[in-house]
C-alpha cells in the first residue's frame, strides 16, 4: 500500500494555513493529528496510491465531518478536502 505512512499536509483554511499529520496504518486504520487532537479516520477506502475517508475535526466553529480524497505519488500527496465551507485542494509531503 504506497499511500500508507505519515503524512504533513498544507491546507489553505478560511481558519488560516493547517498543517495537520495524516497517518495511514497499513492495517486500514489512521488519523488526523494537528495542535488541538487527534481526529480518527472514518470510511476509509484505500487502494494502492489513493484514499477517501473522514474525519470529525474539531474547528474553532465546533467540530466538523470533513471529507479528503487523495492520491500519493512517491513521497508526494494531492487531494481535495470537503467540507460544509466547500472544496478546496491541499497537498502533503511523506513524513515517515
Amino acid at each position: 500500500m504506497a499511500i500508507a505512512g505519515t503524512w504533513k499536509l498544507t491546507l489553505e483554511t478560511p481558519f488560516g494555513v493547517q498543517t495537520p499529520l495524516l497517518r495511514i496504518d497499513a492495517d486500514g486504520t489512521g488519523a488526523l493529528i494537528s495542535e488541538i487532537g487527534e481526529a480518527p479516520l472514518s470510511d476509509l477506502k484505500v487502494t494502492e496510491d489513493t484514499a477517501e475517508f473522514a474525519a470529525d475535526v474539531p474547528t474553532p466553529m465546533g467540530n466538523m465531518v470533513i471529507g479528503f480524497s487523495v492520491k500519493a505519488s512517491g513521497d508526494a500527496l494531492a487531494g481535495t478536502f470537503n467540507s460544509p465551507l466547500g472544496a478546496t485542494d491541499f497537498t502533503g509531503l511523506r513524513e515517515i
